[in-house]
This record gives structure tokens, sequence and C-alpha cells, in this order.
């Protein structure tokens, strides 16, 4: 355990919590704690996840910025599902994207876990995207991820990120939860 991933862990946590509850403040709070993680997973050779951390920073502004506009004078982020042809799309995207950047990681870095940084990572866009984006089907990502680097972490002896995914995963599921059963949701019929 060192300095900077606790600093990536109580940021990365803040944020989560925030998001969940839909508060803007999520997005330059979790810019502090992707920061964070950058410089972690640059220490352990988890590449992927460290270039990650440059996207999720520029998405981190783009989610700040849309999350702040005045949404018809409300208090309340509305927030949409995809439609089955947009789910279809956004599985293709992880399947194609996560399979390109193993091909790179493995074969031009010493990457140390090369597919599972990977599809982690591109999981994580996926994600960090939809929630920008106000859709809720991000907290189905975000929960799929969080077991992922549960394990990964575990692996690689990030114990207190582990731990972190353990109460991300938790917090994933109630966001999952507490976004889907609000009034606020528009419904795609596409």
């Amino acid at each position: 355990m060192t300095v900077i991933e606790i600093i990536a862990v109580v940021f990365s946590l803040a944020c989560i919590v925030l998001a969940v509850k839909k508060h803007f403040l999520n997005w330059p709070v979790g810019i502090i704690g992707t920061a964070a993680y950058m410089v972690l997973f640059y220490r352990e050779k988890l590449y992927a996840d460290m270039m990650l951390q440059l996207v999720f920073i520029s998405q981190g502004i783009y989610g700040w910025y849309n999350w702040t506009r005045k949404q018809q004078n409300t208090e309340t982020i509305e927030v949409e599902h995809l439609s089955v042809t947009q789910r279809i799309y956004t599985l293709l995207f992880i399947a194609g994207f996560s399979t390109l950047w193993f091909l790179i990681l493995y074969n031009y870095t010493d990457a140390s876990t090369p597919y599972v940084d990977a599809l982690a990572a591109t999981i994580s866009l996926t994600a960090n995207w939809l929630m920008a984006k106000k859709r809720t089907d991000n907290w189905i990502l975000w929960i799929l991820v969080d077991i992922i680097y549960i394990f990964l972490f575990y692996y690689k002896g990030l114990y207190l990120s582990s731990v972190t995914y353990t109460v991300f995963l938790i917090l994933s599921i109630k966001g999952f939860i507490d976004w889907n059963k609000k009034s606020d949701i528009k419904r795609d019929s596409y």
C-alpha cells in the first residue's frame, strides 16, 4: 500500500458515492482519483489501464460539462436506457476494441496481464462514456468490471485497491438500482 494508492482509493470512492447520488461533483473528484491511479498503474505495468486514465480525465471534463448544463430548469439529472440496438453495438465495441488493445499490449509492451488489462480497460472506458451520457446501462458494465478488477488487483498484490473495488461493486449495484427506479428515466423505443 502506497500513498498514491491511498489517494487514488479515497478520491475514487468519493467519486462513485457522488455518482450514485447523481451529483455533478463526482466528475472533478473522480479526475483527482484518476490521476493518482494513472501513476499507480504505470508502476504496476498495467499500461492499458494507465492509458485509460488519460481518457477518463477527458471524459471527466466532458461529463462535468454535460451534467452541469441546465436541464429544463430541473435539479434532477435525467437518465435514459440504451436501446437494444445500442446495447448490441456497445458489446461489439467492447469485444473488438479489447481484442485490438490486447494485441498491441501483448506484442509491443511488457504488460503483466495484457488480455485482462485490455478487457477491463475497455469495459471501464465504455461504462464511463455511458455514465457521461447519462445512460443507466453504465452500471451493468461497472458491476462487471468491478468484479474483474477485484481479482486483478488481488493477483497484483494491490490489496487496498481490491477491497476498494469490492466497495465499488456494492456501490455500482446500488447505482444500478437507484438509477433504474427513478421516475426521471427516458425510455428509448427502438
